[in-house]
């Protein structure tokens, strides 16, 4: 299966460890492109961002519901094989819950591990639950959207603020469907729910974040006996976000400690 994978290199050589950024459902590598890639590349990481089968420009796109979290974690070790140094893992959302798959199986290939508005180990049926009683219409358009009606994107369940004018459109004409099959198998748990993997972990969250709240991003820091941080005025797609710059500074000083020169 060839897979995209975006690079973004420093001007000069370093020590530093790679990033690489798995993205979210929905996505692509091109979430990273406009802001994350050049933010840490001029900070002299060298910046890698890869899209799952059936996303971006990846193969697989015919197929892609009949994919699942095995075949995106497959994805991730491949493109991890590509690189001369063990990285940091960077994932949002489903890519968060892939992170952790790694960290659980090769701890020892990870450098450090960053979790973005993840998806908790134990799977997102609460959360799916949650919004299914506070917002039933909106979760309904985003199956239509998965079912293809592009009119149908609920753009505040991701966005803080939603986006307009071309901004709006060429996100828009970039997201995609979902795996129907990775969509039920995130309801179920996706990392072991005991063991330390011996991972220096991040995890950031959002106060608004309608996915997955302040609670649930405090337990998975707990369970990783991680650093968290949770910002106020930041919505679930953390790298688009206008307040994009507040995560990633927060990620900076993460790796100044977790992977110092």
């Amino acid at each position: 299966m060839k897979l995209e994978v975006l690079e973004c290199l420093p001007q000069e050589r370093t020590s530093r460890p790679p990033l690489l950024f798995v993205h979210g459902a929905y996505q692509g590598a091109w979430c990273w492109k406009e802001n994350f890639l050049p933010y840490f590349s001029s900070k002299g990481f060298a910046c890698y961002a890869l899209s799952l089968r059936g996303h971006g420009q990846s193969e697989g796109v015919a197929d892609l519901h009949a994919f699942g979290l095995q075949d995106y974690l497959q994805d991730v070790l491949e493109t991890m094989d590509r690189l001369s140094t063990k990285p940091v893992l960077i994932g949002h959302s489903l890519g968060g819950g892939i992170v952790q798959k790694v960290c659980h199986l090769c701890p020892e290939r990870v450098a450090a591990a960053v979790l973005m508005a993840s998806i908790p180990p134990q799977g997102m049926r609460k959360a799916l639950r949650r919004m299914l009683w506070t917002d039933f219409r909106s979760v309904i358009k985003l199956a239509r959207f998965n079912k293809g009606d592009r009119d149908q994107f609920p753009w505040h369940l991701f966005f803080f603020e939603e986006p307009d004018g071309e901004t709006k459109q060429a996100v828009l004409d970039l997201l995609q469907p979902e795996s129907n099959k990775a969509r039920q198998e995130m309801l179920r748990a996706i990392a072991s729910p005991g063991g330390n993997t011996g991972v220096p972990f991040l995890v950031i969250g959002s106060m608004e974040d309608r996915w997955f709240d302040e609670m649930t991003t405090a337990a998975i820091g707990k369970r990783y006996k991680a650093r968290t941080v949770i910002l106020p005025g930041t919505g679930h797609e953390m790298m688009l976000d206008s307040n994009w710059k507040t995560v990633a500074d927060e990620i900076l000083a993460f790796l100044s400690v977790a992977t110092p020169n």
